[in-house]
């Protein structure tokens, strides 16, 4: 079945994302693998419930590789919007982190709006450092003993 024979309102998301996860399983490392399908699961029984939450690995020790970060936005955004063809777009920070985002083929083939779109992620990461920044340091003075503990 393709998309053009699909019934109104059905969806074939899961089977997208599960054709993806094979094709997952068959190039990646099986450790990694392993640690992405886990996290993975973890996000989308978060996203069933409609619950937020911090996703790991059930194995602490397996830090996720930028390979395994994109991978894991892939499948999110399949799950989400029920398309496969986003293009990953690197975006590197203004503080030296290279980062990425999923965009539409036609966005992403638009230099004015990617780095519309970088623009945007460099300002909000500003402000986001400017906050951490703030709410830091009205910790430290809420308690001024956490400094005394590396805290």
């Amino acid at each position: 079945m393709n998309d053009e024979d699909a019934a109104p309102g059905e969806d074939n998301r899961a089977v997208k994302v599960a054709l993806y996860m094979e094709t997952l399983q068959a190039r990646m490392d099986p450790d990694q693998y392993r640690a992405l399908a886990h996290a993975l699961h973890e996000a989308f029984h978060l996203l069933a419930q409609g619950r937020e939450g911090t996703i790991g690995s059930e194995d602490d020790s397996m830090e996720f590789t930028p390979e395994m970060h994109r991978e894991f936005a892939t499948v999110l955004t399949m799950l989400l919007t029920g398309k496969m063809d986003q293009q990953v777009v690197d975006v590197p920070g203004s503080d030296g982190h290279s980062g990425f985002v999923l965009m539409d083929p036609e966005e992403a083939d638009d230099p004015a709006k990617v780095q519309e779109v970088r623009d945007f992620i460099d300002q909000w990461s500003t402000e986001r450092e400017a906050v951490d920044i703030e709410l830091d340091g009205i910790a430290r003075v809420s308690n001024p003993s956490a400094e005394d503990h590396g805290g």
